[in-house]
């Protein structure tokens, strides 16, 4: 791992190698839990403890907010070592640090005392994007009753936000053009997860990412204020979510989710590693010839190797684009987020392509639950089945932007 981390800082010399450092060291660690946490269905308490101390959950926190602001490049490297030593940590990483960001656009400047409590304390946050559970006006704010889905990192969060429908359009909804009026609208319910009628349901019994602690929240007639119930409308994908952002953290609402690209490859890479070692000191079965010897064996190494390599490329250069954007002070254009998206994709698709390769050098022993790699093919699938980040949808918003086709035009395919 370490090899392959040092391959990375050529590619990305405007990385803060200080903080991938960090990063680093505490990968060790993340990779020697991984068979453990992934076993348990929950990260170990000594990764979160660790991760807490480092100070790396407050990576995309403004310095004037006690934080990291880490730039683009360093969040993509964080992202890319820890998906290669363990994905769930990587998983639950990367979800806390979107949530960060949700906070403070959503909340704003009452997102605070919350963001200090990152800084200072090393809190976690969590969210849930799904709109679910049945949120109703009452008095002050909301009452809501019911159960959210796939809330990672759930077991060691502090805050989370719910995402629901609420009756009614929104407040400051006026018709126009003879626009039907929304029969609901979305809000996020933002609440302390050891409060008074939450509890965590242990449902994530999956099959991959077995460790993010992705179980559902139930809310049991929950009281939040109408001030920490904001009302959502999902901003363009070239839009910055958080006016007045420091250079490094100036960045389209695309940038936090195209980070899943750099887990991803992560993942294939370190199965790519752990193969070309586990080929390197075992026979063929049949006639006892080394595997490395064997022309299937070489070409299926050399198909990953290019798959992880030119997606990583493709990454790290739209990587490298929005951070040029952001220092220029220029505006984004949906071009851009585009951009982005198609780099997050391919690298998304190739790091599984790539993991697939390798299995036929595996053979029967990739399915052994001995090894690491039995893990790595099961993680590395969470990439295409997101969805809110669907291969299928991710095209035809590509291509609608090529057409020169609004994303809402029908038919829409997700």
């Amino acid at each position: 791992m370490t090899q392959r981390i040092q391959a990375a800082r050529s590619i990305m010399p405007k990385a803060d190698q200080a903080i991938v450092e960090k990063a680093l060291s505490l990968a060790e660690g993340f990779a020697q839990r991984a068979s453990e946490a992934d076993r348990a269905r929950r990260l170990p308490p000594e990764s979160v403890a660790e991760l807490r101390q480092s100070g790396l959950l407050a990576l995309n926190i403004p310095k004037g907010s006690g934080g990291l602001e880490a730039n683009y490049a360093t969040m993509m490297q964080v992202t890319e070592i820890f998906g290669a030593a363990c994905a769930s940590t990587a998983w639950c990483f990367l979800n806390h640090t979107a949530t960060v960001l949700m906070s403070r656009a959503l909340l704003r400047e009452k997102s605070a005392p919350y963001i200090r409590q990152v800084v200072e304390e090393g809190a976690i946050l969590a969210h849930a994007q799904a709109p679910s559970g049945k949120t109703e006006a009452a008095p002050g704010g909301f009452v809501a009753t019911g159960s959210w889905p796939f809330v990672s990192f759930s077991n060691y969060s502090q805050w989370v936000f719910l995402s629901t429908m609420v009756d009614g359009p929104p407040p400051d909804w006026t018709s126009s053009n003879g626009e039907t009026t929304p029969p609901a609208h979305n809000r996020w319910l933002w609440l302390k997860l050891d409060g008074l009628g939450v509890t965590i349901a242990d449902t994530w019994n999956a099959m991959a990412m077995r460790a993010t602690m992705s179980n559902d929240v139930i809310l049991d007639n929950v009281s939040v204020s109408e001030e920490l119930a904001p009302v959502v409308v999902r901003p363009q994908p070239e839009t910055v979510w958080v006016p007045n952002e420091p250079p490094n953290l100036r960045l389209p609402y695309t940038h936090i989710r195209a980070l899943m690209g750099g887990v991803m490859l992560g993942i294939a890479q370190a199965a790519l590693a752990e193969t070309l070692d586990y080929a390197a000191g075992t026979n063929m079965t049949v006639d006892g010839n080394a595997k490395t010897s064997m022309p299937g064996n070489q070409f299926a190494v050399a198909d990953a190797a290019m798959y992880i390599e030119s997606a990583r490329a493709y990454l790290y250069q739209q990587v490298y684009a929005f951070m040029e954007r952001a220092e220029s002070g220029e505006a984004f254009a949906l071009n851009d987020a585009i951009s982005v998206q198609m780099a997050c994709l391919v690298a998304r698709e190739n790091a599984q392509k790539a993991v697939d390769r390798l299995f036929g050098i595996r053979g029967a022993h990739g399915l052994s639950e001995t090894s690491n790699f039995e893990r790595y093919y099961r993680d590395v699938r969470i990439g295409t089945l997101h969805s809110f980040l669907a291969p299928d949808l991710e095209r035809e918003l590509i291509g609608k932007h090529y057409f020169g086709i609004p994303a809402d035009v029908q038919p829409r395919w997700a």
